[in-house]
């Protein structure tokens, strides 16, 4: 799913307008809707005000997991530091681009099992 996606129906299964989520987070009421309907994505920093205020996960804001569940801090810190930096980046990237990088990855996932069944 992707985030503008995700984060509309958040907002709606908590009963909360636009305006009231842009009060809530500190931001121009604009801001939502430019999320769930331009393919915006808000910085770092925001991402984790969504994320901690609708008690979810970063990565499932993204789309890049289906467990709404906020990882613990010794989760967290279980994370190699590649794949911060990969959750990081998402969070720059457009919907389109997230979608693309999806797809890379599970190309590349394919690609080596194809090689290791024909060892």
């Amino acid at each position: 799913m992707m985030f503008g996606i995700t984060l509309r129906n958040l907002r709606k299964a908590n009963n909360i307008t636009q305006a009231e989520l842009a009060n809530i987070l500190n931001l121009d009421a604009s801001s939502i809707s430019k999320y769930e309907k331009a393919g915006v994505l808000p910085a770092a920093d925001v991402l984790l005000k969504i994320a901690k205020y609708f008690d979810v996960s970063a990565d499932f804001l993204l789309g890049i997991s289906k467990n709404e569940k906020i990882p613990t801090l010794k989760e967290w810190e279980s994370l190699t530091d590649m794949q911060k930096q990969i959750i990081a980046l998402m969070g720059k990237m457009t919907e389109q681009q997230q979608d693309e990088l999806v797809h890379l990855a599970e190309y590349q996932i394919w690609k080596a099992n194809q090689k290791k069944s024909q060892m």
